[in-house]
């Protein structure tokens, strides 16, 4: 080995320089930073389990959060309908009300015009009996009572009333 131009004491030195060495990192450099990767590797573990499971408590939280949207939808409509309802019923009970008053109306135009009419007519059996006894006493005279005239008038007015 001499003839290469290697010492062979050198070549041992060297020999126990790279085992020291080798020795020195595996044991100060090697181990430490294999227990750092592993303590990221667990580190990026533990992140990725609380992102899987904050997702899937943000997934849970929004399906409640739907059946609560739909219960909120339901419960809207419900009292929408209840509404709608409620105004139909008014609507219906101011309309039956309305056509109460216009028959009150009606009856009550059809009692004041029974009663013009039978106060007219009364009027209109006064004035003919009034005219009658005038035409009575030109035609025979005085000799006539005026209550047989009124008897003879009333007579002949209830006989034109029935016919």
């Amino acid at each position: 080995m001499a003839a290469l131009g290697i010492d062979p004491l050198v070549l041992i030195v060297y020999i126990i320089n790279f085992g020291l060495v080798l020795f020195l990192l595996q044991r100060f450099a090697y181990k430490p930073i294999l227990g750092m990767l592993e303590q990221r590797q667990q580190r990026i573990s533990d992140s990725l389990a609380a992102a899987d499971k904050a997702a899937e408590e943000a997934a849970q939280q929004r399906v409640e959060f739907e059946k609560e949207l739909a219960k909120a939808r339901q419960s809207s409509q419900e009292d929408a309908r209840k509404a709608a309802e409620a105004t139909e019923k008014m609507r219906q009970e101011i309309l039956a009300a309305a056509r109460q008053e216009a028959e009150d109306i009606k009856s009550k135009a059809r009692e004041e015009a029974e009663q013009e009419k039978q106060a007219i007519m009364a009027d209109l059996q006064k004035q003919a009996a009034d005219l009658a006894m005038q035409i009575t006493n030109k035609v025979v005279g005085e000799a006539v009572d005026e209550n047989a005239q009124r008897k003879l008038v009333n007579q002949f007015l209830a006989d034109l009333g029935d016919a």
